[in-house]
């Protein structure tokens, strides 16, 4: 009698090695500014809040990543 371990078959494929890596932090774009009238600085605030928005979710994506990986 054989055992399975005992027979002459083929060697397992190497396995393929998957890294768990969170996205590479990146810096994020701050709009420049020049208001000259109280128009343009309320424009300027709704690019800075939107820009400060962005950069909150990549902040949160990539902690979101490293509690998962940890």
């Amino acid at each position: 009698m054989l055992c399975a371990g005992c027979t002459s078959a083929r060697p397992a494929p190497t396995p393929v090695i998957v890294a768990n890596a969170c996205p590479k932090v990146s810096l994020c774009q701050m709009p420049g500014s020049d208001p000259e009238t109280n128009g343009d600085l309320s424009a300027d605030i709704r690019q800075l809040e939107n820009a400060l928005a962005r950069c909150a979710s990549q902040v949160k994506m990539i902690k979101h990543c490293q509690d998962e990986n940890d």
